[in-house]
C-alpha cells in the first residue's frame, strides 16, 4: 500500500460516509464492483482516473479534497506516518465508546512511554 493511495481512499471513505452511503451503494452508483471500491478505499488498489473524476463530481468536491499530498513533515519522517496509518486502520471501525476508551488509554500511557 502506498501512502497516496491510502490517503485518497481515506478521503473517499470520509465523503461516502458523509453522504450516508454504504460501500455497496456507492459501487452501484459508480457502476463498479464493491470489492474493487473497498480495496481502493483501504489503499490496497489505486482508483482509475475515470473513477476519481466520477467521485469528485458525485461528491461535489475538488481534486484537492480527495488527493492530499504528503506534507514536508510526512516526507521527512515517513515511518511515523506508516505507523499512524496502521493505527488508523485498526481504529476506523471502532464505535465512539471504543475510541473514547482508546483515547483515555493513550492519554494515560503515552507520558510514561516518553520518559
Amino acid at each position: 500500500m502506498d501512502e497516496l493511495s491510502f490517503e485518497i481512499g481515506k478521503n473517499i471513505r470520509k465523503y461516502r460516509k458523509l453522504k450516508g452511503l454504504t460501500l455497496e451503494k456507492l459501487a452501484q452508483i459508480l457502476e463498479t464492483e464493491t470489492n474493487y471500491l473497498g480495496q481502493c478505499e483501504r489503499g490496497e488498489r489505486r482508483f482509475s482516473l475515470d473513477k476519481l473524476v466520477d467521485l469528485i463530481e458525485y461528491f461535489g468536491v475538488t481534486a484537492n479534497d480527495i488527493i492530499t499530498l504528503p506534507s514536508t513533515e510526512e516526507k521527512r519522517n515517513p515511518e511515523k506516518y506508516i505507523y499512524l496509518q496502521k493505527i488508523y486502520e485498526l481504529l476506523e471501525n471502532c464505535t465512539d465508546n471504543q475510541l473514547a476508551v482508546v483515547l483515555n488509554i493513550l492519554k494515560e500511557g503515552v507520558p510514561f512511554i516518553k520518559e
